[in-house]
C-alpha cells in the first residue's frame, strides 16, 4: 500500500519520501510549517506539532478503542479509536478520515463532532510526543477491519469503563488516551 507510512530505520516514508507533518501555533493549534516527522519526534529536536484524535462513539454509547500494535511508538497499550498527524494538504478532519481508513478500513466518511483540544508531552526513550491534539467524536456503527500493522485488537467500552480502566491501569493506556478520557464527561455524549 503505497500511501501508507512505513517505518524504516526511524524514518516514516509516505509516497516514497520522508513524511512531513505540521508544526502548530502553541495556543490555537493553527497549522504552521511542514517539518520531517522523524525530527519532530526526537527529544533533542521536538517541536509542538499537529495531531488529531478520533473517538468512535456507537449508538449504544460505547467507544471503539484499540490495543495499539507493539511496534508503534507508544505501542502495546490501550488507545483511542484512531489517531494521526496532519500532513501537507490536509485539515485536522481530513487527516482523521485518512486515519479511520488506514487503521480501521472504514471506507465512508465518519460524521465528526469536535469535542475539545489539548496539548501534551511524553518522552518515550529517545523519542518524544509533543502534540497539539484536536479531539473529535465520530458517530459510526458500521463495519470495520483492524489493520494489524496498527492495531492488535479492538474493544468497545462505555465512558465509565474507560475512566475506570485509565484510573486503575494508567501505564497500560497511551498518554493521549488518558488525556482524552479525563476530559470527556457524560454531557458530551449527547449528539448536537
Amino acid at each position: 500500500m503505497q500511501n501508507q507510512p512505513e517505518e524504516e530505520r526511524g524514518t516514516y516514508i509516505v509516497d516514497g519520501k520522508p513524511e512531513r507533518i505540521y508544526t502548530v501555533d502553541e495556543n490555537s493549534g493553527a497549522l504552521l510549517n511542514l517539518e520531517p516527522r522523524e525530527k519532530l519526534h526526537l527529544v533533542k529536536t521536538s517541536k509542538r506539532h499537529a495531531a488529531v484524535i478520533g473517538m468512535i462513539l456507537r449508538r449504544d454509547k460505547k467507544f471503539l478503542v484499540q490495543w495499539r500494535a507493539s511496534k508503534k511508538l507508544g505501542g502495546n497499550r490501550l488507545d483511542v479509536s484512531a489517531t494521526t498527524h496532519v500532513r501537507a494538504g490536509e485539515t485536522y478532519e481530513s487527516a482523521l478520515q485518512r486515519s479511520f481508513r488506514n487503521e480501521l478500513s472504514i471506507i465512508v466518511d465518519v460524521p465528526l463532532r469536535h469535542a475539545f483540544d489539548f496539548r501534551y508531552e511524553e518522552e518515550l526513550g529517545e523519542h518524544k510526543e509533543n502534540e497539539y491534539c484536536k479531539v473529535f467524536f465520530g458517530s459510526y456503527d458500521g463495519e470495520y477491519e483492524a489493520n494489524p500493522d496498527e492495531i492488535e485488537s479492538v474493544k468497545f467500552m462505555s465512558l465509565r469503563e474507560l475512566k475506570e480502566y485509565v484510573e486503575k491501569n494508567s501505564p497500560s493506556a497511551t498518554k493521549w488516551l488518558r488525556e482524552t478520557v479525563r476530559r470527556i464527561d457524560e454531557s458530551m455524549l449527547v449528539s448536537s
